[in-house]
Order: structure tokens, then C-alpha cells, then sequence
């Protein structure tokens, strides 16, 4: 199972099996932490397949792409989920709490077509509905 992880020493993005050592600055990466958001993208069916940016409280997390399922394990708090892709910067934002209760939030993101420009929509979804990879 694959992880996407922020070094805390020097803010690269890069997905871990496990815990590791930092691509570029070589610091320690953890995949454990309080919490997880997992994410997923679902396909799409106009053939709009370039990778979605995904941030998280303003911060970049790197993209994901079409039919990516990325998980993304945080300390408890509070998060605002943000996707761009190309010109659209449109996205209706989510936030989710990560709490000791609740300490995995599921969430699905999608395109949405519109008359005048398209725009990114992040819901929340359960667990029986994400991909097993």
C-alpha cells in the first residue's frame, strides 16, 4: 500500500511503501501518523485525464491521476481539500476532520461539466466505496 507524504524538513511530495527516507533532503518520512484522508479520482468520462493538483490547507500534495486512489496520513485536525486541473482552479473545497473518532476521512473528487467552464467537485465518500489497491 502506497502512501503520499510531505517531508516536514524540506516539503517534497513522493509516495512511500513504508516508512523512509526523503528523496531529496534524505530526512525520515513516516507512512504511520494519527490519522488518514484517503482520495480518490474518479474517472472520467470525457476525457478529461490530466492529473488533478491536490492541496491541502493551501499546501500542494502533489497531482493524482485519472482513477488514482491516494492515501495521506496526517495528525488529528482539521483539513480543507482543494483539486485543481489545467485552467479550471474551480473546486468546490471540502473539510474534513481527522479526529480520534473518526480518524480516516474518504473522499472522492470528480469533474463536474458546466455550460461555461467545468469545475472540481470533492464529496465525501465511505469506505466501502474506495478502491481496494
Amino acid at each position: 500500500m502506497m502512501y503520499r507524504v510531505k517531508c516536514k524538513s524540506c516539503g517534497t511530495v513522493q509516495d512511500i511503501a513504508g516508512d523512509a527516507a526523503c528523496a531529496k533532503c534524505r530526512a525520515p518520512v513516516a507512512s504511520k501518523s494519527d490519522g488518514m484522508i484517503q482520495m480518490y479520482r474518479m474517472g472520467s468520462p470525457f476525457g478529461v485525464a490530466a492529473g488533478y493538483g491536490v492541496y491541502i490547507n493551501g499546501e500542494p500534495y502533489g497531482h493524482i491521476a485519472n482513477t488514482q486512489s491516494i492515501r495521506i496520513p496526517l495528525p488529528f485536525g482539521s483539513y480543507k481539500l482543494h483539486c485543481t486541473c489545467g485552467a479550471t482552479r474551480k473546486c468546490n473545497d471540502l473539510v474534513v476532520n481527522v479526529t480520534p473518532e473518526f480518524p480516516n476521512a474518504y473522499v472522492k473528487a470528480r469533474i463536474c461539466t458546466g455550460f461555461w467552464s467545468n469545475h472540481i467537485a470533492i464529496e465525501p465518500a465511505s469506505p466501502e466505496s474506495m478502491p481496494k489497491d
